[in-house]
């Protein structure tokens, strides 16, 4: 039998914690314990929950000291965690760091079936180590039960989202419960997928071993397991896995082999593109290398983000008919929720800007957009633009709301405002203050509304801006002057457009939280 959330509240360290929330989810299997004190989201911990090498299953110990004060960060943080497969949360210093248990935190946990625990209220003398102590010792107990591996596994399977049903997810999810490094091959001895333990491990073999049970040098075990079409390797470091456990890991693989085998190439190429994404060299090469990819020519990435997510695989397809046309290399996948394009950009001679809008109107969907990261130096790189993307196109898209297409450079100056505006009142002012004699005036809310306009979505030109505010020409013109003269500022000239510029850009993502 496995480890669950109801056998934990009955360990002595549990004594006088109480459910708070998410009763539904008591029985869910506990594979291992985590603590969690730096909630503020940022890109990293974006990734971590949002990319497929994480599969859940812990129990998480927190006191939500960084976001005692934000009740919809708590919320947020408590959502990631549920998609992420995890059981449940231990809330401690309840009445100490966070002042109470919020309402909306424990609506949130019921209707997810994720199980939020108190722990004695007002409390310092409760320590996380006595928690983490006896839940890791009642899971390494029960891992040595090897008739629980296989039901453990099945059951995280069960679990999985759509686009992580892999045989690759299978193989980490062994490792996890195994602590060894697989390998999976076909009949050719061609490397299909491998996980390593640990994961920083950069896993060599000078050659694959034929016996069933092979003793090499520096007490390192390889069990060869054949499957249907290839062979799976377990490689263990130290005390060697008992047979049966070997016996019952092969059984999953081959079960994730059958049951997903047929989507291993669509698999792989969704693989090459997460592989790019987090920076994995080995992984990459060895995935370019089997599709005959030369990731060394692609350092632009386009990012094509559809709200509707019935659409995305439409977007997909126009991305990579907009592309490979102009492209000599295009690697182009569905992650998360948009579609990625790595590309080796022709360069001199190609509109990347109209081919964007070709693509966007062959797709048709006024609320998609597209963003354009060129001239990436290597897969480092990809990896940081496409963490900027997905955490700052919202502030992108607040900035510019009349575009549907960015840019890299676009992301970079969107991510400036937002840390402006999260670094406090001194340099938010700082910034956004020279706008302050038009917010005293009766028309200031027009004279703003006409400043972030015109700089903001028409480059300036009266014109254009009287177009998307539906008023006349001589209107914006007459404001303009108003505008000019209230900050005594001249709005076409530079250093004071550039200031100007941000302070519209402020303006806007201001309002947006207000």
């Amino acid at each position: 039998m496995s480890v669950t959330v109801t056998d934990i509240l009955g360990f002595p360290c549990m004594q006088g914690a109480r459910v708070a929330a998410g009763a539904g989810g008591l029985g869910k299997v506990v594979t291992s314990v985590t603590v969690l004190e730096y909630a503020q989201p940022t890109p990293l911990l974006n990734e971590l929950y949002e990319n497929n090498e994480f599969y859940g299953g812990e129990l998480v110990i927190t006191a939500f000291a960084g976001v005692a004060d934000s009740v919809s960060l708590q919320c947020d943080n408590l959502r990631r965690l549920a998609a992420a497969g995890e059981v449940g949360l231990i809330l401690y210093y309840v009445g100490i760091l966070l002042p109470a248990v919020a309402p909306e935190l424990v609506e949130l946990a019921d209707a997810l079936d994720f199980v939020l625990i108190v722990m004695p209220e007002r409390r310092l003398d409760l320590r996380y180590s006595e928690v983490i102590c006896e839940v890791m010792e009642a899971v390494v107990r029960d891992r040595d039960n090897a008739a629980s591996l296989s039901s453990d596994v099945l059951t995280q399977m069960v679990r999985l989202r759509e686009h992580q049903r892999t045989v690759d997810s299978v193989l980490r999810m062994v490792r996890d419960q195994t602590h060894a490094s697989l390998l999976l091959t076909d009949g050719t001895g061609h490397v299909l997928g491998q996980a390593a333990w640990p994961l920083s491990m950069e896993l060599r073999l000078e050659r694959l071993p034929a016996a069933p049970m092979t003793a090499l040098p520096g007490g390192r075990t390889v069990w060869r397991c054949p499957l249907d079409s290839g062979e799976l390797y377990l490689i263990k470091d130290g005390t060697p896995l008992r047979r049966e456990t070997v016996s019952q890991a092969a059984d999953v693989v081959r079960l994730a082999v059958n049951l997903w085998g047929g989507r291993q190439a669509g698999a792989q190429m969704s693989e090459l593109v997460r592989a790019i994404l987090r920076d994995e060299p080995m992984k990459m090469r060895r995935l370019a290398e089997l599709f005959h990819i030369p990731v060394e020519e692609m350092h632009a990435m386009w990012v094509l983000r559809c709200p509707d997510g019935q659409q995305r695989l439409r977007a997909l397809t126009c991305l990579r008919e907009g592309l490979e046309p102009q492209c000599r290399t295009v690697v182009a996948d569905c992650c998360e929720d948009c579609a990625v394009a790595f590309l080796a950009w022709p360069g001199r001679g190609a509109d990347a800007g109209r081919l964007a809008q070709d693509v966007l109107e062959q797709l048709g969907v006024p609320e998609a957009t597209i963003t354009r990261c060129h001239q990436l130096r290597d897969t480092a790189a990809v990896r940081q633009a496409f963490l900027l993307h997905q955490e700052h196109w919202r502030d992108a898209r607040c900035i510019w709301p009349k575009r549907q297409s960015y840019t890299y450079q676009d992301l970079c100056y969107a991510a400036d405002c937002r840390r402006v505006v999260e670094a406090g009142e001194t340099a938010l002012h700082a910034a956004s203050g020279l706008l302050d004699p038009l917010r005293g005036e009766k028309e200031g809310e027009g004279l703003l509304e006409t400043l972030c306009c015109c700089l903001l979505d028409a480059a300036g030109r009266a014109a254009v801006c009287a177009e998307l505010l539906h008023v006349h020409k001589n209107t914006i013109k007459y404001r303009l002057e108003r505008i000019s003269l209230l900050l005594s500022l001249d709005l076409r000239s530079e250093p004071e457009r550039f200031y100007l510029y941000r302070a519209a850009a402020l303006e806007r993502l201001l309002a947006q939280a207000r």
